[in-house]
């Protein structure tokens, strides 16, 4: 669905593994942005990513709110282990990220949370439509978990759901939220926003008239222009300037500091 990206930041890099120590970093700020873009719902959702050693899952505790979160709220799961010896403040959904980690070795980061506009379209048959340049992004679509709408805890649970993912980049929970999973945590990061910003525009297009559709070649042309590589970091580091304009990047490290 999206691109890769190539471009040196100062903030994120997909080509060479970021260290530990950063790798906190990043999941923390990308709790901050999905905050800011709709998805805080109070000390619910979860991001997690994919150690360099591809073992190591780094993914925020509970009891704290997307908004807030700090390096030493994200806590260190080895992929290997078993969850039912996780610590205690470790999320009780764990396994939706588990379970997609060991299911796609492509995927390095996993957001699952309850963005409004999205968590609604999953509570209806309404079919996704590609209005705006948001919603091209989901080029392949959008496809459903239709398993059970309570919280999912146990493994062979995160299995279908990571199975319902299939290769896609997202995945609605029928009545309970939505599930993105993708190649960094910048393109992770951007497809959540963008999946909750396409639905919100639906939604309100839907209430002015007809719908009308971007013709199917027309949205392959616009998805190769506007998702080419470097743009996800591009974007996150707009997202992260803006929460040091607006006081989101308490107790973080300052700029250029590591």
């Amino acid at each position: 669905m999206s691109k890769s990206s190539d471009t040196e930041r100062p903030v994120l890099d997909d080509v060479s593994r970021p260290s530990e120590e950063h790798l906190i970093e990043q999941v923390a700020w990308a709790c901050r942005i999905l905050a800011r873009q709709g998805y805080e719902d109070l000390t619910l959702g979860h991001v997690s990513a994919r150690g360099a050693d591809d073992r190591m899952m780094y993914i925020k505790r509970k009891g704290v709110a997307l908004g807030e979160v700090t390096r030493e709220d994200i806590l260190a799961f080895d992929l290997e282990g078993d969850l039912a010896d996780a610590p205690h403040n470790m999320h009780l959904e764990a396994v939706l990220h588990t379970e997609v980690y060991k299911r796609r070795p492509d995927v390095r980061c996993v957001i699952h949370g309850h963005p409004p506009y999205a968590t609604a379209f999953s509570a209806t048959t309404a079919s996704f439509e590609f209005l705006t340049h948001d919603g091209v992004l989901f080029i392949d679509g959008l496809t459903t978990y239709d398993g059970v709408p309570e919280l999912i805890i146990n493994a062979q649970q995160g299995r279908e759901v990571a199975e319902a993912l299939g290769g896609g980049s997202a995945l609605l929970l029928r009545n309970h939220g939505v599930l993105v999973a993708e190649r960094s945590i910048a393109w992770t990061v951007l497809t959540g926003v963008l999946l909750e910003k396409s639905i919100q525009l639906q939604s309100i297009a839907s209430t002015l008239g007809p719908l009308s559709p971007i013709p199917q070649q027309q949205v392959e042309r616009i998805h190769a222009g506007k998702y080419q590589d470097g743009f996800a970091e591009e974007y996150w580091d707009a997202w992260v300037r803006e929460l040091r304009r607006n006081g989101g990047a308490f107790e973080m490290p300052e700029e250029g500091v590591r």
